[in-house]
């Protein structure tokens, strides 16, 4: 896993510009939230972007 990321979980805390991975993707968290599995970076788009470096 790259240096700085965590692997996206359900029920955490998440605060803007956390970075995590989820399916062996970077996303950069926008939004502070708590997750769910309704909030994944891959289908919220809103809370998370992809990350480009």
């Amino acid at each position: 896993m790259a240096a700085g990321f965590s692997e996206w979980k359900v029920n955490r805390q998440y605060s803007e510009n956390d970075r995590v991975v989820h399916f062996g993707r970077q996303y950069r968290c926008l939004v502070t939230h708590k997750s769910n599995s309704a909030s994944n970076p891959a289908t919220t788009v809103k809370m998370w972007q992809p990350y480009a470096g």
